[in-house]
């Protein structure tokens, strides 16, 4: 009797199995959306409960279903439409013997497809209003490994991971016409243990001289940065240009080279609280003037993909698993 209920719920998930592109971002009906996110789901609970894939596989698979998982609160506005068939998805994983022929099959699919995957040095994960880029070229150069760009009047930001792939930190650079500089810097993150629900904010991303909603008094976590530098970095996402500074498109896109920046550091524990949140959400940086604040928001978005695409062991010169 149990062999045959595990069947019929494994009927249920019939091709839901099969790896696709891992974390590469989705673009499908709202119903292949959901399959996509299952299908990862089903592969990560398994491997979660038989430890069939290394272990920088496993941590791929993770990422694909968190980002085929947010691609599908995008479209549908949230978990309502996936959650009953991830109930199911998990019910089938915790059910299936470890040594199930479909089981060694897609995991075999998952393992090919994590090493076509872990050579790509470049990922771009757009949600429509930002997006994050991942970048693994050249792991000993400083450099952006996973940054959000933002240009506005008011200057230029870039959130994200910045050094050596190995050694990035969680960074915000800036440069603030008018040559304002701040002396201080907080990240804001929505308090999931207070305030259930986040504010989903449309408008268009730009300095403010007043906190966004959702984010005053105690319904945000703050992060104080732990460092504050001047440097000099990459602020707008690089663009390929001619020597007089116009694109393929023919716009105007000026120089792309380092600029000077502001740098404040923020401790990585705020990852923790970052992977709460809704991915159609924003966190908060806080920039401390001596005439005021300032607070610019950032999308949530794909960052845990992002942060997980970085981590991946290179390529190049070692075994991939």
């Amino acid at each position: 009797m149990r062999a045959t209920k595990t069947a019929k719920i494994m009927t249920q998930v019939a091709g839901l199995c099969a790896v696709a592109a891992l974390a590469m971002p989705v673009v499908a009906s709202p119903d292949s959306l959901t399959e996509t996110a299952v299908k990862r789901f089903f592969l990560a609970q398994v491997d979660a409960r038989c430890h069939l894939l290394p272990q920088a596989a496993s941590t791929a698979v993770t990422a694909g279903y968190l980002q085929a998982r947010n691609t599908s609160i995008r479209s549908t506005g949230g978990m309502g439409a996936l959650a009953p068939w991830l109930d199911q998805a998990r019910n089938a994983a915790d059910r299936i013997a470890c040594d199930a022929p479909q089981v060694q099959q897609q995991m075999t699919a998952a393992g090919d497809a994590y090493r076509a995957y872990v050579t790509q040095m470049h990922l771009e994960l757009p949600t429509g209003r930002s997006a994050w880029l991942g970048n693994r070229a050249f792991a000993q150069k400083d450099d952006w490994r996973l940054a959000q760009y933002q240009s506005s009047p008011e200057g230029d930001l870039v959130l994200g991971l910045y050094g050596p792939l190995d050694r990035s930190a969680f960074v915000v650079m800036a440069n603030f016409k008018g040559n304002q500089t701040p002396y201080s810097a907080r990240l804001l993150v929505r308090d999931t243990s207070i305030v259930s629900n986040g504010i989903i904010n449309r408008t268009s991303y730009g300095l403010s001289d007043t906190v966004p909603l959702g984010f005053s008094g105690d319904a945000a976590l703050t992060f104080l940065a732990r460092d504050h530098s001047d440097t000099q970095a990459q602020l707008k996402r690089p663009v390929s240009a001619n020597a007089i500074g116009f694109s393929v498109t023919g716009d105007y896109v000026g120089a792309q080279g380092p600029v000077d920046a502001v740098r404040f550091d923020f401790p990585t524990r705020a990852f923790k609280a970052i992977a709460q949140l809704d991915p159609r959400e924003d966190i908060v940086i806080a920039f401390d003037f001596p005439d005021g604040t300032k607070y610019a928001r950032f999308e949530v978005g794909d960052m845990l993909t992002g942060l997980a695409y970085v981590s991946l062991p290179s390529p190049y010169g070692q075994k991939i698993g």
